[in-house]
């Protein structure tokens, strides 16, 4: 090469990018990416170069960016056959190689440096504006932008150099790009996964209620073909670009940039897409079943669950899913003709790799499917996501659930349903409770525009799920299901129910505010729906990230845990859980004193909410007894319940005060809380057991960990050991007795479901409801398998 050569090829290339930038639509362009782009960092989440941003940019450099190409190749053109207007100070080039890679230079060269000014804004912006660590996930922004940037560039150049007209290139291009969506939706739609890859747009990696996001190797080899995408559009301008004419012509084909640079790019571009699923750039229902491995087949469900699960359990969650499908079509009054397919994952890491959402369950009405994660018997969401499935007779459009137009979903209905059919009951307390409790703290979200096109998302989740859900389990139960249906296509609550929303909604305020709460209700749905959207929180991805490795090393590395609980404090100082965090590590440093001082501080903070001080009060009671403080830790734990905190909190404090009564119960219930393995809980408590054989607490407790375990006979004598004592707390009562009643019907004996129902004492609507709900399923299987699951050696 000769000296200056590269030199001079640069001078070149920026040369025709400055003249370019003569063109208006080019400047424009320019001028709306970088622009807007740094104009962005004035929203929430895009002040911080990452995920967001990232995918903005790359949008719009994919959608805008082969306009450059475009123009280069244009202009290319006007300088290889002399036409005016030609730019100063360049040269025209006999080399197909040269005369290509020039055009496509100067259009990288223009939209790579947009892409810097909302890069440099978002830094600047973090680091001034905000707490945030402008690194944090400074990585996506290269690896969504930049590859989307040459592609738009090398698609723009092979289209200007094929079309004697910029309009028809530029027509061509959007048709390219609407094909390449084409590619997108197609597996989203008609197959199992939810992320999205665009060689243009970027990358979707599932809903936006996971947080927490991470560069995966999927990413990378996606980005990697998107590379090979710029080698095939530039190996084709150069194998028939005609510098004579500056158009491609067929005649005088290159055979050595065809084997050159298309077909090793061609080669490796194959090669990717035959391993697609297996590199985690697509997925197909068939090699989903097979990752999976198991299947089984019940009346209504095709159940797909991971190989190796216990033959008892899938029996298990077979029943669990025709007793949920009854429960539905009761309440909707509808149902799917076609089987329900439900795809049971082993882990949220092993979802989010073949599908996408990893923390999120979610459905698939069209396909008549819904994808869960494995958790303990009965599924927490699994209610929710069918709701969702067997709703979709009632929906409207190709998507069968609630729309505008036929293709904009309004989610506010939709997820309103599903939660409407579930009725969960959490906490002791009901799905109106909260959202009665929620209203009084100020915290509901305006059901006005729950229901329409745009207040779901900007709303937190846990907050519009539940109100949401609460109106329309309302309108359920006061107007019917016919009704609920009828409104659920298309949201048109006059054509439904003959009367305005406002109306309706107004109707539904009145109601809940009509139910008697009491001030622990109050401080209980302050604890759990004060966090905002993640829209409104500081640094929302980073702290998710921090919080997430935090847990992850906190039992390995509490050091590492406490600098990452102490960044994301910073970052976040209102949300208590990262203090309480600080204070687990510190003790397990064993700096005892210092976590007394974090708690310490941190109790004055929230001494004004009494469900988040009692929390803090038992962590209180926790290092002052490892500090030996043990009138200290008594009087924490009183603290704690004199604030009246929710049914969670007030068994563990009782249960503490317990252990502080007896020297003989102070091991096993500290192992109970602290031991790492649960066979050490089990054997301490058995021996505690045998030098005090009547001891409530020590049956309580050991019932408990055996119904965890999966010992339900067992767990059942343990528990009606603990009932016999009257002198327990009615929480620990109430606890006892709801256990109970589940370990008698994981152990198969429903006769002792229905007598332990029928003499339920009056613990609330909200108990009952979820004790005669096992009633309910022993006599739906009755009815449908003619008799219970009995698991070998349920009684003894």
């Amino acid at each position: 090469m000769r000296p200056g050569s590269i030199g001079d090829a640069m001078r070149q290339v920026l040369s025709r990018a400055r003249a370019l930038l003569g063109r208006p639509a080019v400047l424009a362009t320019v001028l709306l990416l970088g622009g807007g782009g740094a104009g962005l960092v004035l929203l929430p989440l895009f002040g911080v170069p990452g995920f967001e941003l990232g995918l903005a940019l790359a949008i719009a450099v994919g959608l805008l960016g082969g306009g450059t190409g475009i123009a280069a190749a244009a202009q290319e053109r006007r300088i290889l056959t002399g036409a005016l207007p030609r730019p100063a100070g360049v040269e025209a080039s006999a080399l197909p190689g040269t005369a290509v890679g020039r055009a496509l230079g100067a259009s990288a060269v223009l939209n790579l440096g947009v892409l810097v000014p909302p890069f440099v804004c978002a830094l600047l912006f973090a680091r001034l504006r905000t707490a945030c660590d402008p690194f944090e996930l400074a990585g996506f922004y290269p690896l969504l932008t930049v590859p989307s940037a040459l592609l738009a560039s090398a698609a723009g150049v092979f289209l200007g150099f094929a079309t004697a007209r910029p309009r028809s290139a530029a027509g061509l291009y959007a048709l390219l790009v609407l094909a390449s969506l084409g590619v997108t939706v197609w597996p989203i739609v008609f197959g199992p996964q939810v992320f999205a890859f665009n060689l243009f747009l970027g990358h979707l990696p599932g809903p936006l209620y996971d947080e927490a996001l991470q560069m995966t190797a999927a990413l990378g080899w996606f980005r990697l073909e998107t590379l090979l995408w710029v080698g095939v559009f530039g190996g084709l301008s150069m194998a028939f670009v005609d510098v004579r004419t500056g158009r491609l012509a067929l005649k005088g084909a290159r055979l050595a940039s065809l084997l050159g640079w298309v077909l090793p790019c061609a080669l490796g571009i194959a090669f990717l897409e035959s391993r697609a699923p297996q590199l985690g750039l697509r997925m197909t229902d068939a090699y989903l079943a097979e990752q999976l491995g198991g299947v089984r087949e019940t009346e209504h469900f095709v159940l797909h669950y991971p190989r190796g699960k216990a033959r008892e359990d899938v029996d298990r969650m077979a029943r669990d899913l025709e007793f949920r499908y009854a429960q539905t079509e009761h309440f909707l009054g509808v149902a799917p003709t076609e089987r329900v397919r439900v795809w049971l994952y082993r882990s949220e890491e092993e979802k989010q790799r073949l599908v996408g959402a990893g923390r999120t369950q979610f459905a698939k009405p069209w396909r008549t499917e819904l994808h869960i994660q494995d958790k303990p018997f009965p599924h927490t969401t699994l209610h929710h996501e069918l709701a969702h499935v067997m709703a979709g007779p009632a929906g409207s459009g190709f998507f069968r659930v609630t729309t505008r137009l036929g293709a904009w979903p309004l989610m506010g209905v939709i997820e309103g349903l599903a939660v409407a059919a579930d009725d969960p009951v959490q906490g002791e307390l009901t799905l109106h409770q909260w959202a009665a409790g929620m209203r009084r703290q100020g915290l509901a979200p305006d059901m006005r525009d729950l229901m329409g096109p745009k207040g779901f998302y900007q709303s937190a989740p846990a907050r519009a799920y539940t109100v949401a859900g609460s109106f329309l389990r309302y309108l359920a139960d006061t107007y019917g299901a016919d009704k609920l249906r009828a409104v659920y296509a298309h949201a048109d609550f006059d054509a439904a129910y003959g009367r305005p929303l406002d109306e309706l909604v107004t109707e539904w305020e009145r109601t809940l505010d009509a139910l008697p709460l009491d001030a622990s209700t109050l401080a209980r749905a302050f604890a759990r729906f004060r966090t905002g959207s993640l829209f409104s929180r500081a640094c929302a991805r980073e702290v998710a990230r921090l919080s997430d490795s935090a847990r992850d090393a906190l039992a390995s590395d509490p050091q590492d845990a406490l600098q990452r609980y102490q960044r994301a404090a910073a970052l976040q100082p209102e949300e208590p859980s990262f203090q309480l965090g600080q204070a687990v590590a510190l003790d397990a440093l064993e700096r005892t004193a210092d976590a007394a001082r974090v708690l310490a501080s941190l109790a004055n903070q929230v001494k004004d909410r009494p469900a988040l001080a009692a929390e803090v009060a038992v962590a209180r009671a926790d290092v002052a007894l490892h500090l030996q403080d043990l009138e200290g830790s008594r009087a924490f734990l009183n603290a704690a319940l004199a604030l009246d905190p929710g049914p969670e909190v007030t068994r563990t404090a009782q249960v503490k005060l317990a252990a502080l009564e007896t020297p003989s119960r102070r091991a096993p219930i500290e192992a109970y809380f602290r031991a790492p393995h649960e066979e050490l809980r089990l054997l301490l408590l058995d021996r505690a057991l045998l030098a005090a054989p009547q001891d409530p607490w020590l049956h309580y407790l050991l019932g408990r960990r055996l119904h965890q375990v999966g010992a339900p006979a067992l767990a059942t004598e343990q528990l009606q050991r603990a009932l016999a004592d009257t002198a327990l707390p009615e929480a620990i009562r109430r606890e006892a007795t709801r256990l109970k009643i589940e370990a008698a019907y994981l152990a198969g004996d429903c006769g002792a479901v229905r007598h332990e129902v029928g003499a339920l004492p009056d613990y609330g609507a909200a108990f009952r409801a979820s004790a005669t709900e096992w009633r309910d399923r022993c006599d739906f299987e009755q009815t449908t398998f003619r008799g219970p699951l009995v698991p070998r050696q349920a009684f003894r």
